[in-house]
């Protein structure tokens, strides 16, 4: 490409990757089945699924706490075979090694379950050996102002590329405050004194308004404690529930995309009587502010004076959107009630459980859980609730989407209802699923441009000379004071009519004077 113009540049608030790595984790284990479950004969399915819950950097290296969740469902051994389930869970740390990587900086991770082996424990009916390979993904980045120029300067040559970055509005932090009172489940026994409070929290869903990004979540709460009963066994409650705030970003917009990042500072519970705890869980919420821009940028200059620097982001490879409708018809389950009226239907809660990429298409997996509210076909007419979840698969095809790149999943139901019919019920779910795929970019471009130093003609040499955009022979031999035969001779395998920005030429430089 041949400048024409003066440069021209555009100021890009992005997040530089600092230093990005996956490393395997091998997590060991011992599970015990819980009393009063009865003894395993045969495992039929686990589901596992792993959750980080605390990312420290220290210098050059990132420290990930989680924790690994197994859901197995058995074949009891006992004469009726009947199937059971239970829930078990492991804790893990990585060490991920981050050239580069300092605290205070922002950092992402995510964590996936690649294998799990359970086998049972040599002389104990009741306990499992677990192995577990986990991979984990850690990225770390810095906010940083780049001035990128995005035309090609005059007298120079370049080479362009057209980037999409997501230029970063603004961010905003808040401390919150969760808290909530709530009863010691009917199966637990009371509380004498807590030893040990653990707490995870989860953004649910987030929204711009003006200036302004609306947060639902929830927080996860697990008590181990002492019970008030006479040998004074040790238990464990959690307890679940939700919160929603703002965090205010200056620029941001409806049409902008949001992430979200929630960290538990500190979780307290306390009694107030055996039966009754108040659990009180300090957040910080930081929301990044993002909108997508699609940049022009110089990769290669010749013909002046150029600084480059190397950008290394997310660059936006596609995002599309796809509808999903969701239609389940159920009977009450027991021992609700009939339906003789619905009072309300809502959404408790949208949550994206798998998302895979194969070539130029994203599959996606998810639930949606429906709270309906509902007067009972029964003399008293009370008022009942349900929920329900349903499931859905679906896809999204972004060309150039590829296995290994990152994948911003966000699903928004536009449309719910429901109806009753008999003893029937009958959701409908209208579900907007959009996906953003990225991967990390790395280019050096062009951020100033000075003018090339004059070319010094020594007498009596000959020099090599870069030609210029408007270059011919008769003004290059104008500028150093020889003649266009001169050059000729000097240059035989050259086409004078036919010269291009960017060859390079022998000028013969005239002798000295005098």
């Amino acid at each position: 490409m041949v400048g024409t113009a003066a440069p021209a540049t555009e100021r890009l608030r992005v997040n530089q990757v600092v230093s990005e790595d996956t490393q395997q984790v091998v997590v060991r284990g011992k599970i015990t089945v819980p009393d009063p479950k009865p003894d395993v004969q045969k495992i039929l399915s686990t589901d596992k699924s792993a959750r980080i819950k605390k990312i420290e950097l220290v210098p050059d290296k990132a420290i990930v706490e989680g924790t690994l969740t197994l859901q197995i469902v058995y074949v009891a051994f006992e004469p009726s075979q009947s199937v059971h389930h239970m829930h078990q869970q492991l804790s893990f740390t990585a060490f991920v090694e981050l050239p580069g990587a300092r605290p205070g900086m922002d950092v992402t991770a995510r964590v996936s379950v690649e294998d799990v082996s359970i086998t049972r424990s040599p002389g104990d009916p009741r306990q499992f050996d677990v192995t577990a390979i986990l991979s984990v993904f850690v990225k770390v980045t810095e906010m940083q102002d780049v001035d990128v120029v995005t035309m090609c300067p005059s007298g120079a040559t370049c080479e362009m590329d057209t980037i999409k970055v997501a230029h970063v509005v603004g961010s905003g932090t808040r401390q919150v405050i969760v808290s909530e009172e709530f009863n010691v489940p009917d199966e637990k026994p009371p509380v004498e004194k807590i030893l040990e409070v653990d707490a995870t929290a989860e953004i649910t869903d987030k929204k711009i308004i003006k200036n302004k990004v609306i947060i639902d979540g929830t927080v996860t709460i697990q008590v181990l404690y002492v019970a008030a009963e006479p040998d004074q066994p040790v238990h464990q409650l959690h307890r679940t529930f939700r919160f929603s705030d703002f965090v205010e970003v200056t620029g941001a917009e409806p049409d902008m995309d949001v992430r979200v990042d929630v960290k538990v500072e500190s979780a307290d519970v306390d009694i107030l009587d055996g039966d009754r705890l108040r659990a009180d869980v300090v957040l910080m919420l930081t929301a990044f502010v993002t909108e997508p821009r699609q940049v022009n940028v110089i990769t290669k200059i010749t013909g002046v004076q150029a600084t480059m620097t190397r950008l290394k982001i997310d660059h936006v490879v596609g995002e599309d959107s796809t509808q999903v409708v969701l239609r389940d018809t159920f009977e009450t389950p027991d021992p609700k009630p009939d339906v003789e009226k619905i009072i309300d239907v809502t959404v408790q809660e949208v949550k994206v459980t798998e998302t895979k990429i194969i070539n130029d298409k994203v599959i996606v997996r998810g639930f949606v859980e429906v709270h309906v509210v509902y007067v009972a076909k029964k003399p008293d007419q009370a008022v009942h609730a349900l929920e329900r979840r349903l499931n859905f698969r679906t896809f999204v095809e972004i060309k150039g989407a590829r296995e290994g790149m990152d994948v911003d999943v966000r699903p928004v139901v536009e449309f719910v209802s429901a109806d009753a019919e008999g003893p029937n019920v009958t959701l409908e779910v209208v579900l907007k699923v959009t996906v953003k795929v990225t991967e990390s970019l790395q280019r050096d471009v062009v951020v100033s441009v000075a003018p090339a130093p004059p070319v010094v003609c020594p007498p009596g040499q000959t020099i090599d000379y870069v030609v210029q955009p408007g270059d011919t022979y008769w003004k290059i031999a104008q500028q150093f004071g020889t003649t266009v035969k001169a050059i000729e001779e000097a240059n035989p395998n050259k086409d004078p009519q036919n010269l291009q920005p960017g060859d390079v030429i022998k000028v013969p430089c005239p002798p000295a004077k005098g």
